[in-house]
């Protein structure tokens, strides 16, 4: 049996390879992220032994490994993920510790996978998959949300913009309420300043000063904006 730690980098990856009696076969195997560097790993493990032979290992980090990972498991090998801390804590229990590098690090993953010790800190593949999908999910609708507020920012610069004098953040609690109230400045100079505190009062930690001098100096500002809307 053959363990082999990958580290894993932006531009490149670093591999060690172990055999049964802890004798670096490989070291400072250094491949690009790219086809044609998961194609020169591929055939330096096959030159070894066969696939079924080979546990790989590599930290669950950051988005790069993810290439790498489905080449080798498409390719046939046994390929697990690897919690972070759990090889940190490994390192520090070896003679090692305080060496840092690329090539000590492959070498410290592959130890890890030899020794079992990382059975507890496993990440499954699914559980772990299926987090990314998530967080994918999570920062498409944040993408979007921000287009949606750029659109909004637009709007209220040509139909509503004094509302910036009252209302800091016209996405927050209180802005999102006078907007649902009001959504131009053609309804906010109709209503009256105890209407327009009235939106407010129900809003937990409101902190709208009903002595705010904006609220009715924007009243008597608004004949202008009026004649273009």
């Amino acid at each position: 049996m053959y363990y082999v730690g990958i580290d894993i980098a932006k531009s490149f990856h670093v591999a060690c390879v172990l055999n049964q009696e802890d004798k670096v076969l490989k070291s400072s195997l250094k491949f690009n992220n790219d086809e044609d560097g998961f194609e020169s790993i591929f055939l330096t493990l096959t030159s070894i032994d066969d696939i079924s032979n080979f546990t790989i290992g590599m930290e669950a980090t950051g988005i790069f490994f993810e290439n790498i990972y489905l080449y080798l498991k498409e390719k046939g090998f046994n390929v697990v993920l690897l919690n972070p801390y759990q090889t940190n804590r490994f390192r520090e229990m070896d003679t090692m510790k305080k060496v840092k590098n690329d090539n000590i690090d492959a070498l410290m993953i592959a130890a890890l996978i030899k020794s079992g010790r990382y059975a507890k800190a496993y990440v499954s593949e699914d559980t772990y998959q299926g987090i990314k999908s998530l967080y994918r999910h999570k920062a498409s609708l944040q993408d979007e949300l921000k287009k949606h507020k750029r659109q909004v920012s637009t709007l209220l610069a040509v139909v509503f913009p004094e509302m910036e004098q009252v209302i800091r953040d016209p996405y927050n609690v209180t802005g999102l309420a006078l907007l649902e109230k009001y959504l131009t400045a053609k309804h906010y100079a109709h209503a009256s300043v105890e209407r327009i505190l009235k939106t407010f009062r129900g809003i937990k930690c409101f902190c709208f000063l009903t002595n705010n001098p904006y609220l009715t100096q924007m009243k008597s500002n608004m004949l202008w904006i009026l004649s273009i809307i």
